[in-house]
């Protein structure tokens, strides 16, 4: 075999060797993006809806144990483990994004009765209760974490412990405001009914029939008669 067939075999496994660098480069960058999304998410939910959505803690630590083998240029090991780290990161972003658009549309729906219910009453101001809605339906939760090119996980987490934190209290003071005005005897009631429960007449006490009656609300109560 000439010099030149051995250097333009050694260029081609050379050229190969990087196409195949690259790939998984790109493929496991992709992966670590992921994760460190759902991660985020996960810090959010609970600074929001105060859950701890579950998923395997090991992921985080899989993934970059196949990034220190890409440095390593241990491409064969990468290749090994690509499939089944791919699969576990799916799951856990999945099992994230499903548990969070629940509890989205539970609060979603709140918000959209307390909206109903604060057209008749007009206790809060509008604006506030249709932007809490506006992020909730939207939920364009990365344009309120990732505010720095530069920032780092932990001050990525910071953020989106922050905004959770500051949905969380607009929710909360939006509820206090808009249900504080009624005495405790049935401000219970008001909740069930914005959530569209309907209320048996017969399971009211008679002190709780006549606040309903007497409250801003009461042209408004529907009750069953059983």
């Amino acid at each position: 075999m000439s010099i030149e067939t051995t250097d333009l075999q050694t260029r081609l496994e050379s050229i190969k060797e990087e196409h195949r660098r690259r790939y998984l480069s790109e493929e496991l960058n992709k992966l670590a993006a992921t994760m460190e999304e759902t991660i985020l998410q996960r810090v959010l939910a609970k600074a929001f809806f105060e859950e701890d959505v579950e998923v395997d803690h090991e992921v985080k630590a899989e993934v970059q144990e196949v990034l220190e083998l890409l440095d390593h240029e241990r491409y064969d090991a990468v290749e090994d483990q690509l499939e089944e780290v791919r699969r576990d990161v799916t799951n856990a972003e999945t099992t994230v994004q499903n548990r969070i658009q629940e509890l989205r549309l539970n609060h979603n729906s709140t918000v959209t009765a307390m909206r109903r219910l604060n057209e008749r009453v007009e206790r809060v101001n509008p604006t506030r209760l249709e932007m809490l809605e506006g992020l909730l339906d939207d939920w364009r939760w990365k344009e309120h974490v990732y505010t720095d090119d530069d920032a780092d996980l932990e001050t990525l987490k910071e953020n989106a412990r922050s905004f959770g934190e500051d949905m969380h209290t607009a929710f909360n003071e939006l509820k206090d405001e808009l249900f504080g005005a009624y005495p405790d005897e049935i401000r219970t009631l008001i909740y069930r009914m914005i959530e569209d429960e309907r209320l048996s007449y017969a399971d009211l006490t008679p002190d709780q029939r006549r606040l309903l009656a007497d409250s801003d609300i009461g042209e408004y109560i529907e009750l069953t008669l059983s």
